[in-house]
């Protein structure tokens, strides 16, 4: 019979044809249902499975090649699809609830992740690639197209991924921190911080080890241009691959090879890439991510220093990096022995094109009088701990430069709990994280118990630690029994004079910027300082009308008198809202305003999408 055909296949044949892309899960399983030769075959193919499992989830094929412990085992790749899928389930239904648990809370505790943990911690009992599973279908989520996404799934979504990342990153720094000191290589160092910064994206090891690996060859295929007869090329493949993942005790080189590697890789990564310093915009986010100033090829002084250090490492050449007060250079030494103690050294100036120094030529940088390495044997290189930690020094700064408040918390709060990762032992850390917490409402259960254990301590710190300690302790233990439970939203009711609702987009009449209703108060009692700050008594109702909370497209929020209203797209929408043809409120909202939406519906329909009206 016609339809017996595919049995009398090969069964190469039948399982190339499975292998379509286009075929999904569900597909392949119904055939195998079709008859027992069929099942036999298609369940016994971990060939089969395991391309079914990189076709639907691509972007974790990178997360098994790198796991060594998963690449020595014999995986089942049918029971890891079902793993996976039933991971994401519940995941999903996590998510679902986020909104209903915290919908009044700006910045949420680690506490109220706690329910995830046995999702993906395999200590509590998830399946040991639950993390990456999770992960990948967050930043599917994340991703997904705005206008087809479930905003507020996205929103929470985003704080979920930054939880189960910052808490796999933890384990990955002190895994980090207890290799021995010559494979703690800056570029990993700089990768954990970048991956910390920014969970909402894919930063991998993986792709930024491969881009210093391509500058490297780009490098060497100078080098043979102009020098073809350098011993560089006699190098076998495992000696290349050592220099990479180790911190080199010295120069392979000869002083005037060693040259010829420093102005190839010069002119490779200034001339050729063009990598710049960007001055204007020192404490820029970006500029302090390895990935991104690797994307953009510009950045600071020490995010730029640990590329050239990272290549030049790759090509026998030993880099020191120097922490000045004013500015962050790479030191080199013809010889890196004993003898170089009293020799003067020579300083790299990334920042300014790899300029070599020394305190002769040395120019003031930064406006500063004298020259950071007058006296240039002062100076010990930096460890990576200690690099990384001058790194979230600049993003605590940039956090507090942050030109909107909107986000200024967050960052800040992520780089001082950074910070707190990488010194544990830091008082003066802990209690600035805890003041955040508290104007934030914020579980303080987790701090107090480390200070606790940082007071039992006491003998191994100084007595102005101690005196912190203590204080911080007794602040935080305070504030703690002061914390109350979140109070239940009470419905507002609708008020003759309040004209618009939730979910409108709207253009402010005088200032013409574009924002989003997304409350409104029918009567406020304002400040006087309030008042005249806003010139409120210049409106024709001065402060006598309803006022709106808006999200602004400049990044703000604010809270405004009647507008008029437009097309708007925002970041901070995705909290509360979903889309459609317009901004839909989601449950939590609209039972906060539940006769909005009767108002909402009536001036859509009157005046369609892009509405004139005035106040």
């Amino acid at each position: 019979m016609a339809s017996d055909a595919i049995i009398l296949l090969p069964e190469e044949i039948i399982v190339c044809i499975l292998e379509v892309k286009r075929l999904g899960f569900l597909d392949v399983v119904n055939f195998s249902l079709s008859c027992k030769n069929l099942y036999k075959l298609v369940n016994n193919n971990n060939k089969l499975w395991k391309t079914k499992f990189f076709q639907r989830w691509p972007l974790l094929k990178e997360m098994y090649q790198m796991n060594k412990e998963l690449n020595d085992q014999m995986i089942n790749w049918k029971e890891e699809i079902k793993a996976s899928l039933s991971s994401r389930m519940k995941l999903l239904y996590h998510l679902s609830l986020m909104s209903s648990k915290h919908y009044r809370k700006q910045e949420l505790s680690n506490s109220d992740f706690k329910e995830y943990d046995p999702l993906f911690r395999p200590e509590d009992g998830a399946h040991p690639s639950a993390y990456n599973f999770l992960v990948d279908e967050l930043m599917s989520l994340i991703k997904y197209p705005t206008i087809a996404s479930n905003l507020t799934h996205r929103y929470y979504a985003l704080k979920v991924v930054r939880y189960m990342k910052q808490n796999h990153l933890k384990d990955e720094w002190q895994k980090f921190i207890s290799l021995p000191p010559k494979q703690q290589t800056l570029e990993r160092g700089a990768t954990i911080l970048a991956q910390w910064s920014q969970p909402e994206r894919d930063v991998s090891y993986l792709a930024i080890s491969s881009t210093l690996d391509n500058i490297a060859e780009q490098t060497k295929k100078l080098l043979k241009e102009k020098y073809p007869a350098h011993p560089i090329f006699s190098v076998p493949a495992e000696t290349f691959i050592f220099w990479k993942n180790n911190i080199i005790d010295d120069n392979q080189w000869n002083v005037l090879e060693s040259n010829q590697v420093t102005d190839a890789l010069c002119e490779v990564l200034f001339k050729k890439l063009g990598f710049y310093g960007k001055a204007e915009m020192y404490y820029n986010y970006e500029n302090s991510f390895i990935d991104r100033v690797l994307e953009h090829r510009r950045g600071i002084p020490i995010t730029l220093s640990i590329v050239f250090e990272s290549v030049a490492r790759r090509l026998g050449i030993r880099c020191e990096p120097v922490s000045f007060p004013s500015h962050f250079l790479l030191r080199w030494k013809e010889t890196y022995g004993p003898e170089s103690k009293d020799i003067e050294h020579f300083y790299i100036d990334v920042f300014n094109g790899g300029q070599f120094l020394t305190k002769k030529n040395c120019p003031g940088i930064n406006g500063i009088s004298r020259c950071p390495i007058e006296r240039f044997n002062t100076h010990e290189a930096a460890t990576t701990v200690e690099v990384v930690t001058r790194m979230v020094n600049n993003l605590e700064i940039a956090a507090r430069q942050h030109t909107h408040m909107n986000g200024r918390t967050a960052r800040l709060r992520s780089a001082v709990e950074l910070r707190c990762m990488i010194q544990p032992n830091d008082a003066n850390a802990i209690l600035q994280l805890g003041r955040i917490y508290i104007l934030q409402f914020m579980d303080l259960t987790e701090l107090v118990e480390i200070v606790k254990n940082m007071q039992k301590n006491l003998v191994l710190t100084s007595r102005g630690q101690a005196n912190i300690i203590s204080q911080t302790f007794q602040v935080l233990q305070k504030c703690q029994n002061n914390v109350h439970p979140e109070e239940e939203v009470k419905p507002k009711r609708r008020v003759p004079g309040v004209k618009y609702a939730i979910g409108l987009i709207m253009r402010h009449k005088i200032h013409e910027y574009l924002c989003l209703i997304t409350g409104w108060d029918a009567h406020r009692n304002p400040s006087v300082e309030w008042l005249s700050e806003m010139s409120v008594n210049e409106l024709d109702e001065g402060a006598d009308q309803p006022f709106y909370a808006i999200f602004v497209d400049d990044g703000s929020c604010n809270y405004a008198a009647q507008v008029k209203n437009f097309k708007i797209t925002h970041k901070f929408i995705i909290r509360k809202f979903s889309t459609g043809t317009h901004y839909v409120p989601n449950e939590e909202k609209a039972r906060e305003y539940p006769e909005d939406e009767k108002i909402r519906n009536e001036l859509l329909m009157q005046n369609g999408m892009a509405y004139d009206t005035t106040q």
